[in-house]
């Protein structure tokens, strides 16, 4: 489903809404919700849209688990690191989550060492699973069509064993990351992508109106629930057909 705005403030108020219906349902189904970040302007945009009074106050922020799809290997105080763009905007502001519910990256060891302990943290919340089903997956889009630190025709795109990958040559700095695999991604409830600006509308328009292609990783999200949702600008959406 596509979700397209004009301006800045409808944007944010939508998205805002979204998010809290999709906690409160979740919370009602199963007792918690859980969301996965990722970093860059997503993150921003989430955390601005639950500024606002009328969603930050009808939301159970006790009964919130939150993960990161994909991380630096950085410290967590480092401006690289997504904790620490959602700890600064939201995780600050809500007090009522619990620390013990934010799962973070331990910069203790290798980075593979940092993947494999990140899965360990994941299937404390979803034991005997064989895949984790995340209500909410936050996505962004990178100008090359990546999501998570999945990039474009790497080897970890055929990933289908691991939750939590990692990788030493992201073509992006920092070069050492973790992330989720594209079969954690795809078996959400909701993903969500996040998109804006006109530098994006070419591989935005690969992703929703084009074949799977490993050329754009955002066009293999393809979610087994099907609720898969694009809030975009109108700049972000200047190509897709009408």
């Amino acid at each position: 489903m596509q979700h397209i705005y004009d301006k800045d403030d409808e944007f944010l108020k939508s998205l805002g809404e979204f998010i809290t219906k999709k906690s409160s349902k979740a919370i009602s189904d199963h007792g918690f919700f859980s969301i996965a970040f990722s970093g860059g302007s997503a993150a921003t945009k989430v955390c601005q849209s639950l500024e606002r009074e009328e969603y930050s106050s009808n939301i159970s922020w006790a009964n919130w688990k939150v993960f990161f799809c994909d991380e630096r290997f950085v410290e967590l105080t480092d401006k690289d690191s997504n904790y620490k763009a959602i700890n600064d905007g939201l995780l600050q502001k809500h007090k009522d989550i619990d620390p013990k519910n934010v799962f973070t990256l331990n910069k203790t060891g290798t980075v593979a060492d940092a993947a494999q302990d990140y899965e360990k943290k994941l299937r404390s919340v979803f034991p005997n699973s064989k895949l984790p089903q995340l209500d909410l997956v936050v996505l962004g889009m990178g100008p090359d069509g990546h999501i998570c630190s999945l990039f474009p025709n790497h080897a970890l795109l055929e990933e289908n064993e691991k939750w939590i990958a990692s990788l030493e040559d992201s073509p992006k700095p920092p070069p050492q990351r973790i992330t989720f695999s594209l079969n954690v991604v795809n078996n959400a409830s909701t993903a969500l992508f996040i998109a804006t600006g006109e530098g994006k509308a070419e591989n935005i328009k690969k992703a929703i109106e084009g074949a799977p292609s490993k050329d754009v990783p955002a066009s293999l999200v393809k979610l087994t629930s099907a609720d898969l949702h694009w809030f975009m600008d109108k700049g972000a959406a200047s190509l897709l057909k009408a």
